[in-house]
């Protein structure tokens, strides 16, 4: 029996914008492996304030974030909350072929998600290894994503730590984009729905500095304010300096 064209499985979603970068995931697996995902996937409507992954137990599904943003959140000894990471659109959360999580998972807005149950996904992985390397390759990403947002908040000043942070969301809003945003010189959007305090808890800041980084930023060209979520890059090589990361001022403007 033929198995079914993949654009007639998975979400039409996969397709576009942030989806698209899951959608050419999957397409790297085998066709009876994206026939099985298709069976043990769905998408899912998350609201704010609600928790995906309990620390400590496994998690039911493997999520990758399409629209939104999650917070990675860990109880310190002192029984304090701490946010330890952003999980923003492509992100993906769950642990497989392991115990439990180290850190809860939860939502800083409301959100969507496309999951994958997790069990299931694992034996189609033992079961195709040309799929597991291509879902390998893709956790490689990840690292690497994760090793950008951990030099984030290496900057000294709260100045550099939100440009490198709009520079991180503005670069991978360009990658996503349906070709509106790679090569124009046009303003980069960059959507950050959370709130103020949230934000300012990561970068290890208060929200009065932050405020007061974005409305520097903005006075002198380099960003503009079009409400409190919604940002637009203005000037890219700027910014990129602001920032103090050579990846930045040596990579190339993702206008270009």
């Amino acid at each position: 029996m033929a198995v079914p064209d993949h654009d007639l499985m998975l979400p039409a979603v996969l397709r576009y914008g942030s989806g698209r970068h899951i959608g050419q995931l999957f397409d790297a697996f085998t066709p009876a492996a994206r026939a099985e995902v298709a069976r043990i996937s769905s998408l899912k409507a998350i609201r704010a304030g609600e928790t995906v992954v309990v620390v400590g137990e496994q998690s039911r599904y493997l999520g990758y974030v399409l629209d939104g943003i999650l917070g990675m959140k860990k109880v310190l000894p002192d029984g304090r909350t701490h946010i330890i990471g952003l999980l923003t659109q492509t992100d993906m959360y769950g642990r497989i072929f392991d115990g439990g999580s180290g850190y809860s998972v939860e939502a800083l807005t409301d959100a969507e998600v496309f999951c994958v149950e997790r069990q299931p996904f694992e034996r189609i992985l033992r079961q195709d290894p040309a799929t597991e390397r291509a879902f390998l390759v893709n956790v490689l990403d990840e690292i690497d994503a994760a090793r950008d947002w951990v030099l984030l908040l290496g900057g000294r000043r709260v100045l550099e730590r939100v440009a490198s942070m709009l520079l991180l969301l503005g670069r991978r809003r360009s990658v996503q984009a349906d070709g509106a945003v790679r090569g124009c010189r046009a303003p980069v959007p960059v959507d950050l729905p959370i709130r103020r305090a949230d934000l300012a808890q990561y970068l290890g800041t208060r929200p009065e500095s932050l405020s007061r980084a974005f409305h520097w930023l903005q006075s002198r060209g380099l960003i503009r304010l079009i409400d409190a979520f919604h940002f637009e890059i203005i000037d890219y090589a700027a910014l990129a300096e602001i920032s103090g990361a050579d990846r930045f001022v040596a990579g190339e403007d993702p206008r270009d």
